[in-house]
């Protein structure tokens, strides 16, 4: 037998032993553990569907210390858990990938079991420790964030990329190699490479790259099979707290931020894009001749029903309102209207008779921009100018939305008021007879304050950022 073939063999053994050794003190991850493939390749990584291990470095690391290949393998799992492989949309792939493996790093020394304590885990510990003061949920995103606003130094990534890396995450960012912008062009390098070598494994590979591997179109269907591996997990845990041992308040929390069904801003606004126009006949054609006819010819009975429609081509309003008081920050408001225009500009809406207002408000409205087309709203996105900064009242906004509202004689061509703001003001004390909806970036607002007509949307403030 060969060195290689015998370092496969042993390789093999050895995972096949660290999977038995982690479900047996951790009952919970029997799931994640035996729910993907196990191959042998070049270097360890996970692409969701399967881990891939070198074998010559699994013999070296159980030879130093076993307990390396066990957290290696914790890490690798906890990725696809967490949905780290399918958060590729940040802009800094070098930070995405280093706040990834502090997070799972940190998962794994809650864990405290015993075959995951290595020589790095002290260490580790204090600079989670120290990460955690300054940040009030220690998840990969808002750990992203954080490095962002403190703008790191490299020398500090690189001592974070020494304490907290185990596995390659190259091969994540396979589905968008040739349509994203990457600052890093080695890491689209290096991913190309993982991603060929695949595929010549394969057969598949192309040289032009135009056709990839089989492997991508599974993308969203492995994502959704790892929600609901982390969904079982979740109910497994909560159920039987003593029988799965695990108590790791960030794991269970991070969990279920994971497996919690989640109404996006995007998806909100769609819903009140939503066509409410009345449908009419369409006199231009409906064949009135057969239709009289068959009334007097079948006594009373129509030969053609009406069946012809047309829209009832009437302008239609949706009011999006923006909070502008003192306690909302300005780069939030920003970011509000930045995204708003991302989600309008790609959808068709505009080729429609639609309006909208956008309304600054602090305790009084201070601005109103009517906006009809998508050049008037690219204008306003790019000279934002906000007024305000006083105290908040949410009812000159409603007021505003009543006259609208009253003027019309079909009531479905008002689609109703979306609010941007913090949830801290003076909300109107009638119900109002239309659509509304308040978008509140506060995660620590007072939910009991709202009244009961008001439609709340929480949304996370780091999702209005630029990623």
């Amino acid at each position: 037998m060969s060195a290689k073939s015998n370092s496969q063999k042993v390789a093999l053994e050895i995972t096949e032993q660290t999977k038995k050794d982690i479900c047996r003190e951790l009952p919970a991850f029997i799931r994640a553990i035996e729910g993907i493939e196990y191959i042998n390749d070049k270097s360890n990584y996970t692409d969701g569907n399967a881990f891939y291990y070198d074998p010559e470095d699994i013999c070296r690391k159980y030879a130093k210390n076993s307990n390396d290949v066990t957290r290696l393998l914790l890490h690798s799992i906890l990725h696809c858990m967490f949905l780290h492989i399918w958060g590729t949309n940040f802009k800094n792939k070098k930070l995405w990938d280093i706040a990834c493996d502090i997070c799972v790093e940190k998962i794994i020394n809650e864990l405290n079991i015993r075959s995951s304590k290595t020589e790095k885990t002290d260490i580790q510990n204090k600079v989670i420790e120290n990460l955690s003061d300054k940040i009030n949920s220690f998840t990969a995103e808002n750990l992203y964030y954080y490095f962002i606003d403190e703008k790191i130094e490299p020398e500090q990534l690189d001592i974070y990329k020494e304490l907290f890396y185990s596995d390659d995450h190259n091969i994540w960012y396979k589905n968008a190699l040739y349509s994203a912008e990457d600052d890093d062009e080695t890491i689209e390098v290096e991913a190309r490479s993982i991603y060929k070598m695949q595929d010549e494994r394969q057969g598949q590979y192309q040289e032009n790259g135009e056709t990839l591997s089989n492997m991508g179109n599974s993308h969203s269907d492995s994502e959704n099979q790892w929600k609901e591996t982390a969904n079982q997990i979740l109910r497994d845990i909560e159920m039987f707290p003593s029988q799965f041992g695990y108590s790791s308040g960030n794991g269970l929390q991070i969990l279920k931020n994971v497996t919690q069904e989640k109404f996006s801003y995007k998806d909100l606004l769609a819903s009140f894009l939503q066509d409410n126009e009345a449908l009419e006949i369409n006199d231009d054609e409906f064949d009135y001749i057969y239709y009289t006819y068959g009334l007097r010819l079948y006594d009373n009975i129509p030969l053609v029903e009406p069946l012809e429609y047309c829209e009832n081509n009437k302008i239609r309003r949706l009011i999006i309102a923006i909070d502008t008081s003192g306690s909302v920050k300005g780069s939030l408001v920003e970011g509000f209207i930045k995204k708003t225009y991302a989600i309008l500009t790609a959808t068709d809406f505009f080729k429609k008779d639609f309006e909208i207002h956008i309304i600054q408000c602090d305790n009084e409205i201070k601005d109103v921009a009517i906006i009809k087309n998508e050049r008037e709203l690219e204008e306003y996105m790019n000279n934002i100018t906000l007024h305000g900064f006083g105290g908040t009242d949410f009812t000159p906004v409603f007021e505003y939305a009543d006259n609208i509202f009253d003027s019309l004689t079909n009531k479905k061509h008002f689609n109703g008021i979306i609010y941007f703001t913090d949830g801290d003001g003076k909300y109107p004390e009638k119900t109002p007879l239309y659509k509304n909806a308040f978008v509140i970036h506060d995660n620590g607002f007072d939910k009991s304050r709202l009244p009961l007509w008001a439609t709340p949307l929480y949304i996370d403030k780091n999702h209005l950022r630029e990623r």
